[in-house]
Parts: structure tokens; sequence; C-alpha cells
């Protein structure tokens, strides 16, 4: 088969591509013997219905399907030929009849990875945020650890406060119009998730207290039917709950997992709170890198590779939905949203293509070793074996996607090293 590539824009290819007659009719001969051994007709045996007979009963499909797999096959014969590294989906743009008597001709266009040369990537100036630990920081963190820590305990000599959890019989109605009708909810009575702005009804009543008024539902309510209305509501206190938290001591410290009793919990959430802080200061560090290089290396990147890209970002904010327990199905992005994740698809894009070229420059690469350190940490973090871990990575054929991560992270910290590191502002609380 003969492909001709021609360059129609700066990253836009078109592959014509011509298929011998010969090359046709084997094809079409093999799909023909592959369906009389498939077909069953009335008044014939099985693989022994006549060609004739199978060109008049399923001659356009037959012709389809081979025309689609001739299609694929000259593309992929193109690409490798060319050495072609098409990115976004593959236009047919011209296709000419197939027949088993002459050649079968057509033309596709793709979107190729552009060959940049980097010309400026070591120098830069990069802000790398400071990391800084408060004591208000630590405080709130080690409060936050012993709260977790707190017991339920029934209230019956005063009235509900903020904090506590009360078990109500609620109605919400619109009218005449019932919305919602809870015979008994537990309800928080600071930041409800489900009805909030109930609370304020709850607090100050006794177990037997009743209440009404209006309530406007926030946007964030979890309940669809009264989110971001405004509803009349009334509320009757079957108990009360409060929560024990309990004190800090030594011997709570120890029971909480940490040595050396409250002063050994409080330096292991302070080193905690600053590795986590580290990571977060390192990853902006890099995506500060990023951006200095996009700026001192312009270039344009096809719209396809775009696409992908923005395709991936919205899979995983899809996943992410999934994990809060959404259906990712629902998850619909308006205009706006889209404009923003484009614009993230192109840094994506662009950041990818300079990491690649500098790697390839610096002859930076992942080793075997950097892999297994990769796999003990994860198997650290989800407390697994490594070879757990390793084998989730070979199952899902999923090694050299966690390889192409890993030397665009190597790459990042080389150029990290060989940049002009500026501090910045410090963390935002974890």
């Amino acid at each position: 088969m003969k492909v001709d590539v021609v360059s129609t824009g700066s990253f836009q290819r078109k592959l014509e591509v011509a298929i011998p007659a010969d090359h046709v009719r084997e094809a079409l001969d093999r799909a023909y013997r592959d369906l009389s051994n498939r077909a069953r007709l009335p008044g014939f045996r099985k693989g022994k219905v006549p060609r004739k007979v199978l060109e008049a009963k399923f001659g356009p499909k037959v012709e389809y399907d081979v025309a689609n797999s001739l299609i694929q096959e000259g593309y992929s014969h193109g690409v490798n030929e060319h050495n072609l590294e098409p990115v976004g989906r593959p236009q047919l743009q011209d296709s000419g009849a197939i027949n088993a008597a002459s050649e079968f001709r057509f033309t596709i266009t793709v979107d190729v990875k552009p060959q940049v040369e980097v010309q400026t990537y070591t120098g830069l100036e990069v802000v790398y945020p400071a990391v800084e630990v408060s004591a208000d920081d630590l405080d709130r963190s080690v409060r936050a650890r012993v709260e977790s820590q707190a017991k339920l305990s029934e209230v019956s000599d005063r009235p509900a406060q903020k904090g506590d959890l009360a078990l109500v019989e609620l109605k919400i109605t619109d009218g005449d119009t019932v919305v919602s009708s809870e015979p008994g909810t537990m309800l928080r009575t600071e930041a409800d998730p489900y009805y909030p702005g109930v609370e304020a009804l709850v607090i100050g009543l006794s177990v037997g207290g009743e209440a009404s008024g209006k309530v406007s539902f926030s946007d964030s309510a979890r309940v669809d039917s009264v989110r971001g209305r405004e509803l009349d509501v009334s509320v009757k206190v079957l108990s009360i709950q409060a929560l024990e938290v309990p004190t800090l001591t030594d011997e709570l410290a120890g029971e909480l997992g940490y040595e050396g009793g409250v002063d050994g919990m409080r330096a292991a959430i302070d080193q905690q709170i600053r590795e986590n802080r580290e990571a977060m200061a390192r990853n902006q560090a890099r995506a500060n890198l990023l951006q200095a290089l996009i700026n001192a290396n312009t270039f344009e990147v096809p719209g396809g590779m775009v696409d992908q890209h923005l395709d991936m970002l919205m899979e995983e904010l899809k996943l992410q939905q999934a994990y809060r327990g959404r259906d990712p199905r629902s998850v619909r992005f308006s205009p706006e949203q889209i404009a923003d994740l484009r614009v993230r698809a192109e840094f994506a894009a662009k950041g990818g293509i300079i990491l690649e070229y500098v790697s390839k420059t610096e002859k930076l690469e992942v080793t075997d070793s950097d892999l297994e350190g990769k796999y003990r940490e994860l198997a650290d973090q989800r407390g697994q074996t490594v070879e757990a871990i390793r084998g989730y990575f070979v199952k899902d054929g999923a090694v050299e996607e966690l390889r192409s991560r890993l030397l665009e992270e190597k790459t990042l910290d080389w150029l990290l090293e060989h940049a002009k590191i500026t501090s910045g502002a410090a963390e935002s609380a974890s």
C-alpha cells in the first residue's frame, strides 16, 4: 500500500492512502469466507452458501466492514511508516467506493504532536512558597485529633445548644404542599449538611419543645427538595445528645498511638502538618515553574491535544464526585467551567511538551529502582505490601503510565534545582 503524507498546517497532516486492488480483493474474499462459515440461510448448508447469494443479501454490510478495516490498517501503516505522533482523533475526509477490481483510496487528516525546541529552561526565577506552622495551627490539629475520640451522651437537664445533635420531628411545607416530612431525623445544631438553617429553630429547645418559622435553605443543602428555597418549617425535639470531648493526657496520647505523651503527640502532629505543607509547597513551586517555562517559550499546541487533556480533566473531576457518593454520569459542566478547564488543559499540554523535551535533552530517565521506590511509598501509604501494589499496576497495564508520571516529576525536580528560587507567601492551614 502507498501512503503519502502532506502537511496542511503547523500540526495537521493529511494521509493520502491507496490500497492495491489485490489487497482489497483478498480482504473481501476473506470477509465472505468468514461470513459463509457463519451464515445460516434457508435451503443452504452451513458453509455452503454461494458467494453471489451472500453478496446479494449482505454485500453493503460486508463492504462497509471491509472498508473500515482497510481504513484502520492504512492509517496505522501510514503513522508507523512516517513516524507520526498523532494527538486527537483522526478524521476521514474522503473515501472512494470499495471494489475488488480497483484500488481503494481514502484521505485522513490528523493532528500530530508539535516538534518544539525549548530555548530557555534553566535559570528561571520561580516562587517557592514558604512553609510555616503556627501555634494556632498546631492547637487546632491537636484539638481535632482529641475531638475524634468524643462520645455522645443523652442530655435531659438543659436545652439544645450549639454543637449538640438533636433527634427531631421535622415538617417542611411550601404553602399547603408538604416538601419534606421526617418523623425522626438527626440534626446537627451547627452546620447541618442536610437541612442547613433549621439549627436556629432547634437551639434553645428542650426535649419535647417545638418551634416553627421560615427557613432560607442554602444551595449547599444535600436534600434536593429544599435546596435554595425559602420554606415553612416546624420542628419538635425528641432527644438531645452532646459530644463529650476527653481531656488530653499522656495516657490519651498513648491510646491515640503517639509515643512520648502529650509532648510527643504535639511534636508528631507538627511534623505531619509540615510534611503535608511541604508537599503542597513543592507542588505549587512545580506549577509556578511550568508557568515560567511556558511564558519563556512561546508556542502553540494542536486542538486535538488540548481536547485529550480536557477529557482527562473532566473524567478526573467526575471521579472525584464519585468518591463523594455522586453518580458521575450526572455530572454536567457549564460553558464557563469548560472554558476554564480548557485553559488548564492547554497549560497541561504545553507543560508536557516542555518536560518531554527537557528530559530527552538532559537524558533523564526513570529506573527500575525509581519504580520500586514508588511502589514502596504507595504501599506505606495504603498499608499494603509492595508486591500487592506492583501487582495492581501490572494487572491494569499501568506501569508505563506510572513511569511517565515519575519522569515528569524527576524532570520538574531537575528544573527546580536549576532555577532561581525565591520564597513566597506561606501555605494556608491544612
